[in-house]
């Protein structure tokens, strides 16, 4: 802009900005950056994941369910896998393996309802626990064996 010269657009002028219009710009900007955060960042916080119910068996690794049915000496049967699917499809059910196998499997859902009563049916001592907790967290999770 030469000198001398009245701004002639309102672009131009610059009046000072009131301070209730400065609390509300900003207060649209905080509310669009954190609608922007919340569709495109995730926390990865504890509350992204679902809690896991601590008697839901059924979602239990394979591997969890054997040492659960080792450390508790259960006799159950192992639970079924890919090959009982494949066992269990309409060619399968005619081979000498499903004939051979079909008595010995129990499908996973089955087996976790009776590692939850089995579970349930447990009795506890709860000064045996909280010292057996407290020795593991203290001797990095080595058994408590006592020694005469």
């Amino acid at each position: 802009m030469p000198r001398g010269r009245e701004p002639t657009s309102e672009t131009e002028t610059r009046q000072p900005v009131s301070r209730s219009a400065n609390k509300a710009r900003s207060q649209a900007a905080q509310s669009a950056q954190q609608e922007f955060l919340a569709r495109h960042i995730n926390s990865n916080g504890p509350q992204d994941k679902p809690k896991v119910h601590p008697l839901d068996f059924s979602n239990l690794p394979d591997k969890a369910i054997r040492s659960y049915m080792t450390k508790h000496s259960l006799q159950y049967p192992e639970p079924s896998s890919l090959n009982a699917d494949i066992l269990n499809s309409h060619i399968g059910k005619k081979t000498h393996s499903y004939k051979k196998s079909s008595q010995t499997l129990m499908s996973k859902r089955e087996l976790a309802e009776k590692m939850r009563d089995h579970f349930l049916a447990l009795p506890f001592r709860e000064n045996e626990i909280i010292t057996n907790f407290l020795y593991k967290v203290k001797n990095q999770d080595r058994d408590f064996k006592l020694t005469f």
